[in-house]
């Protein structure tokens, strides 16, 4: 047993209920910054145990599993935690460079440590009732943040955003309960245990296939993704940045989870689910993006573009499509953090979302305008970018695959770069290349917050030189994945779980007889 998967769960919650008592708003800023980084530490740590092939278990209230509630960690979840930590540490950093005294009166850095503390508990948790709550913490919070402002246009897509978050609870509490009258347990370990020892069976596909819909709804695949491209542009805009790196890719990780730990029994049905989604997703992300004339606006499609080529990695269901996909989870993670600050940078400069009517701000821009050109190449998946050698091997893997749906998906994948790479180009030719235009005076942007965007465009050109590395990590994490037996071990124990038999009406009224009256 270790404790460690309960510290960057344990450490943001800590922080966000000191930040809610009166103080300067320094010393709150640098609460909040001390609580991501914290986090981060935590992570990093997790990170480090977990690298050897280890898997964490931490039981609360010393009650073993699948009796009792545990945290558990693996490479896929610290995996996840660290890129979510680091995102938080960036999305921190700019909330305090750009100040917001009304947001931030109305307590939005707990707010933000609030759902990073949701977001870790989701990758952290070894059962799905506690999936569930995750959910919920993460929803209570992201809400609170989307309609911190009171703008019309906040109150709508608010309204939008957790009605189909209320509508994906409701169906994970009945997949829950349909998963425990089934299986008898909601512990990840235990599922995994009595699926294998039942073998493949229509029910337990139907059950896969209801999970796979409530996840791919948090992921915001077409068509259950329709809440996203309104909802992020209403966010404040650090708020957005770490919406659009992280909470999208939660319902991806648990997909990854559901098929490959918990229901890796006859996923043949739901994965074939999945590669069409997926290719649906990757076509209408860059249509979607082409269409649009509003910075975050054409982001938010791109956020859906990419999480469509992680399910049809995820969909593939080979060990290619795996690694291709964990690979191209981290780089997209990255590449959405950088592109959305940048467009938070571009957007108080021009002093209004549009892309188009302001241009030449290469000139007094320079590092932005080339920031964002690496960014858009590595979001089309062109070389010599990071996001080309996931793309690359995204299409390996499904040509590998051979099967109608995976080489509908190849095309999908081709023609949505190709569209994707013509919309940011759009983007990077009307706003940073030409003449600027002298009669109407560029807002003031500081140096100290342009920083974060500048640092998070550094983690993407990095991304170029650590490729390597970042595949190897990759092809290890998608190992043990594919070894179920190990996470189950490690959690229930070798010995077989058993469960105490109910007592019989004898056995209970022999009880009953033997209490002193």
């Amino acid at each position: 047993m270790s404790a460690l998967p309960l510290a960057p769960i344990l450490t943001p919650l800590g922080v966000a209920l000191l930040c809610l008592i009166p103080m300067r708003r320094s010393l709150k800023a640098g609460l909040t910054l001390f609580g991501a980084l914290g986090t981060l530490l935590c992570s990093g740590l997790l990170l480090m145990a977990t690298a050897d092939g280890s898997v964490l278990v931490s039981e609360l209230g010393g009650w073993p599993a699948p009796f009792g509630i545990v945290m558990t960690a693996d490479r896929l979840s610290a995996g996840m935690s660290v890129l979510a930590s680091l995102s938080g540490v960036v999305a921190v950093w700019f909330m305090i460079a750009h100040e917001d005294r009304v947001r931030e009166q109305h307590h939005a850095f707990a707010l933000s440590l609030l759902l990073f503390t949701g977001v870790q508990l989701s990758f952290l948790t070894g059962d799905l009732f506690n999936l569930f709550v995750a959910f919920e913490v993460m929803l209570v919070a992201s809400y609170a943040l989307a309609v911190l402002g009171s703008t019309r246009e906040q109150l709508r897509e608010g309204f939008r955003y957790i009605l189909m978050n209320l509508a994906a609870s409701t169906l994970l509490v009945l997949a829950c309960g349909l998963v425990y009258g089934t299986l008898g347990t909601l512990n990840y370990a235990h599922i995994a245990e009595r699926t294998l020892e039942l073998g493949p069976r229509a029910t337990v596909s139907v059950l896969a296939v209801l999970l796979t819909l409530v996840f791919a709804s948090k992921a915001a695949l077409f068509p259950l993704g329709f809440w996203l491209p309104g909802t992020y542009p209403a966010l404040p805009q650090a708020s957005s940045a770490f919406f659009a790196a992280i909470l999208t890719k939660v319902g991806v990780y648990a997909l990854i989870r559901l098929f490959t730990t918990v229901l890796p029994v006859d996923s043949a049905l739901p994965q074939a689910f999945l590669l069409a989604l997926g290719a649906a997703t990757m076509l209408f992300g860059a249509l979607g993006a082409l269409s649009q004339r509003e910075w975050r606006r054409i982001l938010s499609f791109t956020v859906m573009g990419s999480v469509g080529y992680l399910a049809f990695g995820i969909g593939l269901g080979t060990p290619d499509g795996l690694r291709a996909a964990l690979a191209y989870l981290a780089v997209s993670v990255v590449v959405t953090l950088a592109t959305f600050l940048i467009a938070a940078v571009a957007e108080r400069a021009a002093g209004t979302p549009a892309v188009r009517g302001r241009r030449g701000f290469i000139e007094p821009l320079p590092w932005l305008a080339g920031a964002f050109l690496l960014c858009l190449l590595t979001v089309a998946g062109l070389p010599p970018t990071a996001g080309f050698v996931a793309k690359y091997a995204l299409v390996r893997a499904g040509l590998a695959q051979g099967s109608v749906l995976a080489v509908a998906g190849v095309v999908c994948a081709l023609l949505g770069s190709l569209i994707t790479l013509m919309a940011l180009l759009t983007v990077w030719r009307d706003f940073f290349w030409g003449k600027a235009d002298r009669a109407v005076p560029m807002q003031s942007v500081t140096r100290r917050t342009t920083w974060p965007a500048y640092f998070a465009s550094a983690l993407v050109a990095a991304l170029v030189v650590l490729a390597g590395p970042l595949f190897t990590h990759a092809e290890a994490t998608a190992r043990q994945l594919r070894d179920p037996g190990q996470y189950v071990r490690s959690v229930l124990g070798e010995e077989p779980v058993r469960i105490p038999a109910r007592p019989t009406g004898r056995e209970l009224m022999k009880t009953d007889k033997e209490e002193p009256k």
